[in-house]
């Protein structure tokens, strides 16, 4: 046994035993913290008996803690620069960021006379929480701890998605009403939206929201957990395995379809087309029987709401009408401020006298950033999944599946940004940047793992491309 190997597979095999969940490091734990926190907890209704003038809302509260911790824990020593996974995404994130600032900025005068400057800082704010969870998961976690923190989020998707199932038969919201009794003593918890008896005249679909203030933002966190059951759905190499991820598919696309909302059917199968693309002789195999199954589990688990789905009323509803005209009525606007818009975060839902609620991110964005803003966004969106494309296509096989599934879920965030103002609601957003982290790790895979401080570095001399020093300790990792 060479020297050199014997020390490398023996740092492999100590990587792998400290892997999430048998970690006793304190960052990836609170990272599945906030993703409980997201998942259990309407987190844009739940105020927290603190004023602040960004906003109370317990989700703020929860980044500054990790914030907090993550420079406790590790600081500099953790400096995502110091890795060798790719800077694409987060240069993306920051560029779009940059352009949010200068449409502000541009316009800065007149934000301020018509009195939008308060508006704009409190979605800045928001905009970098999710800038902060991103950053966070791209430093807390290692490639080691994928499979694991994966397994994680599929197992907390599920019990989401019974939740909303429960949600579904009975009108009562387990999310709202255990987090106002749990957290009565610190923080204020709206009202449900929940109405499972829509009155008459109305559209005729029910309001079914989970942990959310609307149906369309409990199926993107649905949609983009998806893609990991169906690829570890495909690769199961026992039937426990298999039929475990399969019905962690089955129970959160019937919680999307239970919202009776159409993106609940075109984003799930935007994901399933993704992933049959790369992985196309398994997905043949498993069409036939799959299909069958699919609708007969989901019209167990959700009575009714396939049907809602197909309707005519559904198809032809007011919303569809609406989004059609979403680009005309806003283009005048567009066209007095081309290249950076009118100002991020200047657009207020409340005021529907003033502002036209577009149903579709992308509008949303280049009438606040101007044409050069929606490309900053668009490739902050794709920068992941043009990440993935070359571990999907390598030789690693637990590598291939974890990128296929993270761009899946990315490609499942592309699609609903089309569908519905994605960034006004936290738990879309919050989502994205946590997929598209994990899916930045995966493609860097184990290589990415290795982290030295400079100053180390400096003491032991260069670091071997795809490998550390041998014996080298890597401290806070």
């Amino acid at each position: 046994m060479d020297a050199v190997g014997q020390p490398e597979r023996m740092s492999a095999a100590a990587a792998s035993a400290d892997a999430f969940p048998r970690t006793r490091r304190p960052l990836p734990w609170a990272l599945a913290a906030f993703m409980a926190l997201l998942y259990l907890a309407p987190v844009d209704s739940t105020e927290v008996k603190i004023h602040l003038p960004v906003g109370s809302q317990i989700d703020r509260f929860a980044v500054v803690a990790i914030l907090l911790l993550w420079v406790l824990h590790g600081g500099d020593r953790r400096a995502f620069m110091r890795t060798r996974r790719s800077r694409l995404f987060v240069g993306a994130a920051f560029a779009f960021l940059a352009l949010a600032i200068a449409s502000l900025l541009l316009d800065a005068p007149l934000i301020v006379n018509v009195s939008e400057l308060t508006l704009a800082e409190k979605r800045f704010a928001l905009l970098g929480s999710f800038l902060v969870l991103g950053w966070f998961t791209l430093t807390a976690l290692r490639y080691v701890d994928l499979p694991g923190f994966i397994g994680y989020m599929i197992g907390l998707g599920s019990l989401t998605a019974l939740g909303v199932l429960f949600e579904r038969h009975t009108g009562y919201n387990p999310f709202y009403e255990l987090s106002r009794a749990l957290l009565a003593p610190v923080a204020t918890v709206a009202p449900s939206p929940t109405d499972i008896h829509p009155a008459l005249g109305s559209d005729g679909r029910v309001t079914v929201v989970g942990p959310t203030i609307h149906g369309l933002a409990l199926t993107t966190m649905m949609a983009v957990l998806m893609p990991f059951a169906l690829v570890r759905m495909l690769d199961a190499t026992s039937r426990r395995q298999w039929w475990c991820n399969g019905i962690a598919f089955v129970l959160m696309l019937a919680a999307g379809a239970s919202t009776d909302r159409k993106s609940a059917l075109v984003v799930p199968a935007a994901v399933v087309l993704f992933v049959a693309w790369h992985r196309r002789r398994q997905m043949l195999r498993l069409a036939p029987l799959g299909a069958v199954l699919l609708v007969a589990m989901v019209h167990l688990a959700s009575p009714g709401a396939l049907g809602t789905l197909f309707s005519s009323e559904t198809l032809t509803s007011s919303s569809t009408s609406h989004r059609l005209g979403d680009l005309t009525n806003v283009m005048p606007d567009i066209l007095a401020h081309p290249l950076l818009g009118r100002g991020y975060g200047t657009l207020d839902p409340e005021q529907p006298r003033v502002f036209r609620i577009n149903d579709n991110e992308y509008i949303d964005e280049i009438w606040e950033d101007g044409v050069a803003g929606l490309i900053a966004y668009l490739f902050m969106i794709l920068a992941p999944i043009i990440l993935a494309r070359r571990a999907i296509s390598g030789g690693d096989a637990l590598r291939s599946s974890l990128a296929l599934a993270g761009a899946a879920g990315c490609v499942a965030y592309l699609v609903v940004n089309a569908l519905f103002d994605a960034m006004s609601f936290p738990q879309a957003p919050y989502m994205f940047f946590t997929v598209a982290a994990l899916t930045t790790i995966a493609a860097a895979g184990a290589a990415g793992d290795q982290l030295l401080p400079a100053r180390t570095a400096r003491a032991h001399g260069p670091i071997v491309e795809g490998q550390l020093l041998a014996g080298s300790q890597v401290p806070g990792v």
